[in-house]
């Protein structure tokens, strides 16, 4: 009897250690094992981003490899390696068709340097910390010495404007409050940066509100007698999304906040406008 009660222990024994090594194994977070030692890969999703295929630098722009490169660009880039979830897909294209695109839900989002307006927030959802600023000012031929601020333009004659130019806002919030003198700005459905510093050196127009960057670069290859009269805002810029992209936008969110706080974002504006974009306008001072 203890012969057959001593085999019936061995069996038993062995059958239990054959179940317990045909049960999965698990790895230290408690996830059951492919097999292969690695934990089952987490879902990645395809973002459809879309960029502007019109340079503007320096937030995008083609370099001497013909790659992308700019503030906007390498924003991007940090946000794609730090959501692992993700993978961003780019389609360069008009700036007008992103925002159709983005309005239709072909592409998830779009980021150009956008400004936040009553009719944009109306069909697009946007991200709630900024990703940067855009340090607008106005530029008026060298030999003009009457214009320091906003204020100064009242009655004087700005360069045509795109209506769906962000800056448009600023022009036409300044003139609600001030609409017994209000600053000349006309509308237009397309126009260059080229042709609005030109217009300017000619003398057609008193002054060009614009981004601080983007006229530097655009006279730096123009060399009209033109200069920087004053530094009028500074713009926070944002990602905009499509508006069922609430949980996308909240990802931003939490990764834009720790990039400026990480001190990221401000080392990045330096390296791009050559200032700390995140400190106060009156800390920004002409050269």
């Amino acid at each position: 009897m203890k012969k057959i009660s001593l085999v019936a222990i061995i069996l038993a024994s062995v059958m239990a250690l054959t179940a317990c090594g045909s049960s999965p194994s698990k790895d230290n977070s408690g996830a059951p094992s492919t097999g292969g030692g690695e934990t089952a890969a987490a879902k990645v999703t395809v973002l459809k981003v879309a960029r502007n295929a019109v340079p503007n630098p320096p937030f995008s722009y083609s370099n001497d490899k013909n790659e992308m490169e700019g503030y906007t660009v390498e924003y991007l880039k940090l946000l794609d390696e730090r959501l692992p979830e993700y993978k961003f897909e780019y389609e360069q294209i008009a700036r007008e068709a992103m925002l159709v695109g983005v309005e239709s839900g072909k592409y998830d989002f779009a980021a150009n340097f956008y400004y936040r307006n009553p009719e944009r927030e109306a069909k697009y959802l946007f991200s709630n910390v900024e990703y940067g600023y855009s340090l607008n000012s106005l530029i008026v031929k060298n030999d003009r010495n009457d214009i320091h601020r906003l204020d100064d333009m009242r009655g004087k004659k700005l360069t045509p404007m795109s209506p769906s130019t962000g800056l448009r806002t600023v022009v036409v919030d300044y003139n609600k409050k001030n609409a017994g003198n209000p600053i000349i700005a006309e509308d237009i459905d397309a126009v260059t940066d080229a042709e609005s510093v030109q217009w300017v050196a000619s003398g057609k127009y008193d002054a060009f509100l614009t981004n601080t960057t983007v006229f530097d670069n655009v006279n730096a290859q123009l060399k009209l007698p033109l200069k920087i009269a004053a530094y009028i805002t500074k713009e926070p810029i944002w990602v905009l999304f499509n508006k069922e992209k609430k949980d996308l936008a909240a990802r931003f969110d939490e990764v834009t906040k720790a990039l400026v706080e990480d001190g990221t974002l401000p080392a990045l504006s330096e390296k791009y406008f050559k200032v700390n974009m995140f400190k106060p306008l009156e800390d920004v001072k002409l050269n």
